[in-house]
């Protein structure tokens, strides 16, 4: 038995060790049932896995491994390559034969001393604190202790509170099943010792699969181990998504756990429960959001505007301080100058509007021509009247007026200072 001080310097030593990290996201999504990966479902603006890498991408790791299984490799490859995260190596665990077997089928391919983080693809609440507090314990474990655990792994300890086992529900006896403390499947381990464990499991257990549990208990054992226990009011962090109705219980986490920040850095939203924010939205304090406005990731929004009620502001929206963007107008690719105002029932695509200008109701940028998208120009303190379309590629320029109605065709721009009305528009003579 090691002394406390023998303890603390083995755990100092463990800590040094190099970091590996792992996700195992290699199920077939068949409780889904959407066709595709679970793992690119989109949640509140970017894909589930995003999230899991953005959580650990801070660790000090000198590798970082994906595991997948054949199904939908191609699709979350073709993902990787378009995104920020072509770091990640990808190994491919071609049947599913458990989480200890997808963890073997990485081990080829991950440096064989150091310490290994193994995190599940579908728990996208893990804060990137605490997998740092994790990562801290030299070999560790994080549990949670839950209201209700069915289906979770118990966490078997002795009456001293030393560390047991792992039990799954369906190998469970009714005592096992009244335990509230859970396996979250996230562990940092020797990396040595578990190779050397996994050699020796099997698949003996109600669902022939090769569990993680059994070896990584062992190497927990082995090496004095910590467990990170995670309170009740704390443990939707390793809340698992296996169907759609996780992952909408998920989504309402995230989305209230946004709307709390955005409220802290002094932002006016009227109602939260009815507002749709996304991760990477930029929102600058004295801003009102008033109900039913949705915000893509992406959008960048100044100080003192006023967006909705019922707006959508879709990627590469930017307003300046104090724009208005009011009730059933759309916005995509678009920038509104400070002070600038569409109130009513407008579509604004591939559009910049200076400062001032006023953007009338039911106002229309015709950004596409069937094949490719271009650009509308409008410069500062323009008018643009009532049910006016915009077919861009075209340029309003500064205290210019657009008649209601008015249609502006290609390339045919409106001079500075300039009034054109009819369809299509023409400058009205002095």
């Amino acid at each position: 038995m090691l002394s406390k001080r023998e303890d603390i310097l083995t755990v100092e030593i463990m800590a040094d060790l190099p970091l590996h990290v792992l996700v195992l996201a290699g199920g077939n999504s068949t409780r889904i049932r959407t066709g595709g990966p679970k793992a690119l479902l989109d949640l509140c603006g970017i894909p589930l896995i995003e999230h899991i890498f953005r959580a650990c991408e801070d660790l000090p790791a000198e590798s970082r491994t994906l595991v997948l299984g054949p199904t939908h490799r191609s699709k979350i490859d073709e993902w990787l390559d378009g995104s920020a995260h072509n770091e990640w190596n990808v190994v491919e665990q071609t049947e599913a034969r458990g989480t200890g077997d997808a963890v073997m089928c990485a081990l080829n391919e991950i440096p064989s001393k150091g310490r290994l983080l193994i995190l599940c693809g579908d728990t996208p609440l893990l804060r990137s604190s605490t997998l740092q507090l994790l990562v801290e314990q030299g070999n560790a474990m994080l549990t949670a202790e839950v209201e209700n655990p069915y289906g979770l792994g118990r966490i078997e300890r002795t009456e001293d509170g030393e560390l047991l086992g792992i039990v799954e529900q369906a190998d469970a006896d009714d005592k096992q099943l009244e335990i509230r403390e859970i396996n979250s499947g996230v562990f940092v381990l020797d990396i040595e010792k578990l190779s050397a464990a996994l050699s020796t499991a099997d698949d003996n257990n109600s669902q022939q699969e090769v569990y993680l549990t059994t070896p990584a208990v062992k190497v927990l054992q082995d090496t004095n181990g910590a467990t990170v226990t995670l309170p009740i009011e704390e443990s939707e962090q390793i809340a698992g998504v296996n169907d759609l109705h996780e992952m909408a219980y998920v989504n309402y986490i995230m989305r209230h756990s946004l709307m709390e920040d955005y409220l802290d850095s002094g932002v006016i939203i009227d109602d939260p429960a009815s507002t749709f924010i996304e991760v990477d939205v930029e929102i600058a304090p004295g801003t009102r959001i008033m109900p039913f406005s949705v915000l893509r990731s992406g959008v960048k929004v100044g100080a003192e505007c006023v967006i909705g009620p019922f707006a959508h502001l879709r990627v590469g929206t930017h307003l300046d301080d104090r724009a208005q963007v009011g009730n059933f107008v759309e916005t995509k690719n678009a920038y509104l100058g400070e002070g600038a105002k569409s109130k009513h029932l407008t579509y604004l695509g591939d559009v910049e509007i200076g400062a001032k200008s006023n953007i009338g109701c039911g106002t229309i940028t015709a950004n596409y021509d069937g094949k490719n998208k271009h650009k509308t120009v409008i410069g500062e303190k323009a008018f643009i009247g009532s049910g006016a379309i915009l077919v861009a590629p075209v340029n309003v320029g500064d205290n210019a007026t657009v008649g209601a109605g008015a249609v502006v065709t290609a390339n045919h721009d409106v001079p500075a200072g300039e009034t054109v009305v009819g369809v299509p528009a023409k400058k009205i003579s002095k």
